[in-house]
C-alpha cells in the first residue's frame, strides 16, 4: 500500500487501528509493521482488511477502485480486493454498502422530521366511561400500496381503495362499539406492501406489484392511521395504537409509530406504542393479549412464548389469546393456557398469491374483551359491505 492509501484509511480507524496504520506508514510493509508493534502479521493484515471494508461501507469514493470511469447510468455498489495469507495464498476480501446503516440513518432522519409534524389539540372524551370493556381493532396485513388488478387476480386493489376499505372498516366496527370505553388499534403488520423506493422484499429481494411511488405510498398509509385513531377518539375514553413489524415493512412499519406519536403527542388519550420488539402485550383484568406478526415464530410457540415473557401477568389471568397475522387467512387454535388466532385482511391477492390459489375471505373485526369473562363479542365486517372505488 502506498503512503496515500494508508492516509486515506485513517480517518476510518479506531485508536489501535490508527496505531497500526501509522506504523505500516513508517515501516513501508505489513511485516516490518508486524514487528515494530511486536504482534503477528496476520493481525496487521486483519486490521487493514477492516479498515478497508469499513472505508468502502462509509465513503466509497475512498477506495482507490473508485478512479476507474463507469459507463454512463452504472454506479459501484460494492468492492472487491485479492491480497494474500500468511503462506502467501490469494485471498479475495469483498465489501459492499451496509445497508442495515443506510435504513438506520433514514429513519434517524425521518424521526427528525416527524418532530415538525403538528401535533392534534385534544378532544373531549365521550362523556360516558366504562372500565370493565376492552374493544380491540385487529388489522391483518392491509398492504397499503399493493396493486393487483381484477382480470388477472379476480379483484382490484390500490391506494385508493385500501384508503376506502380501512376507513369504511374502522367507520362500521366504531359505531358498534360501547362508548366510553379503552380501544386497541391493533396492526398486526405488512400494513405497507414495500417497505422501500425499490418495490422488492428486503430479505428475499422479491419484485412487488406496488400502486405508485414508495412516498406516496407512506404518506397515504399515515393518513389511514391517523384518520382511524381520530375516529375511535370519537367513540373511546382512550385508544392505545400498535404497529407490529411485519416482513414487508419492517422498517416502515416503525416510521409509521414515530409519525403517529409525533401527531398525538399532546392528546393524553392516545398511546403509541414504539417499541420494536416483535411481540406485545395487553393486561385488562383477567385478560391477556399478545400480539405478533407471525413471520418469525410458529403457532405452537406462542404460548410459551407469553408464558415466560409474562410470567407475572400470565399467573394473574384466566383468559389469554394472541392476536396475529401474515397468513391472510383465519386459524383458531386453543392450546393449554391461550388461543392463537391468525386474522384476515381487508386487501385482495396480489398476482402470486392469486396464482398460488389462496382464496380466503376479506374482512376486519371488533372483539369486545370483558376484564372478568374475557372475549365476549366480536363484530365483523366484510369487504362488500364497505363501499370502495
Amino acid at each position: 500500500m502506498t503512503h496515500d492509501e494508508i492516509a486515506a484509511l485513517l480517518p476510518h480507524a479506531s485508536e489501535r487501528q490508527r496505531e497500526v496504520l501509522e506504523a505500516l506508514q513508517e515501516h513501508g510493509s505489513q511485516r516490518a509493521a508486524a514487528r515494530a508493534l511486536k504482534i503477528s502479521y496476520q493481525a496487521v493484515q486483519h486490521v487493514v482488511a477492516a479498515v478497508k471494508k469499513k472505508a468502502a461501507r462509509t465513503d466509497p469514493q475512498q477506495h482507490r477502485y473508485q478512479d476507474a470511469p463507469l459507463p454512463a447510468g452504472y454506479h459501484i455498489h460494492g468492492v472487491s480486493e485479492m491480497t494474500r495469507n500468511a503462506l502467501g495464498d490469494p485471498k479475495w476480501i469483498k465489501s459492499s454498502v451496509d445497508k442495515d446503516a443506510q435504513i438506520e440513518a433514514l429513519l434517524r432522519a425521518l424521526k427528525e422530521a416527524c418532530e415538525d409534524v403538528p401535533a392534534v389539540q385534544p378532544v373531549p372524551a365521550p362523556a360516558v366511561s366504562s372500565d370493565d370493556l376492552l374493544c380491540v381493532y385487529p388489522m391483518g396485513d392491509p398492504h397499503v400500496g399493493m396493486y393487483a388488478w381484477a382480470e388477472e387476480t379476480g379483484a382490484s386493489y390500490d391506494l385508493a381503495i385500501a384508503e376506502a376499505l380501512l376507513f369504511g372498516a374502522v367507520d362500521h366496527l366504531v359505531a358498534l362499539a360501547p362508548a366510553g370505553t379503552d380501544a386497541l388499534l391493533l396492526n398486526l403488520g405488512d400494513f405497507f406492501h414495500s417497505d422501500h423506493q425499490g418495490n422488492t422484499t428486503r430479505k428475499s429481494g422479491h419484485q412487488l406489484d406496488v400502486d405508485s411511488r414508495w412516498s406516496k405510498v407512506l404518506r397515504c398509509g399515515i393518513r389511514i392511521v391517523y384518520r382511524q385513531i381520530d375516529r375511535a377518539l370519537e367513540r373511546h375514553r382512550r385508544v392505545q395504537v400498535r404497529n407490529e413489524i411485519g416482513n414487508h415493512d419492517d422498517h416502515t412499519s416503525i416510521l409509521l409509530s414515530l409519525a403517529l406519536e409525533q401527531r398525538y403527542r399532546d392528546e393524553p388519550r392516545v398511546q403509541i406504542d414504539t417499541s420494536p420488539a416483535k411481540f406485545f402485550y395487553r393486561e385488562h383484568g383477567q385478560c391477556l393479549i399478545g400480539s405478533t406478526h407471525l413471520d418469525t415464530v410458529k403457532p405452537p410457540q406462542l404460548p410459551g412464548i407469553m408464558a415466560v415473557d409474562q410470567r407475572e401477568a400470565w399467573g394473574r389471568t384466566r383468559h389469554r389469546q394472541w392476536y396475529t397475522g401474515h397468513v391472510h387467512h383465519q386459524r383458531v387454535k386453543d392450546y393449554p393456557g391461550c388461543t392463537v388466532e391468525t386474522f384476515r385482511t381487508t386487501a385482495a391477492a396480489d398476482a402470486w398469491h392469486a396464482g398460488q390459489g389462496y382464496r380466503s375471505e376479506r374482512d376486519m373485526r371488533l372483539d369486545i374483551w370483558h376484564r372478568r369473562h374475557g372475549l365476549t363479542q366480536r363484530h365483523i365486517v366484510g369487504v362488500e359491505q364497505l363501499v370502495a372505488p
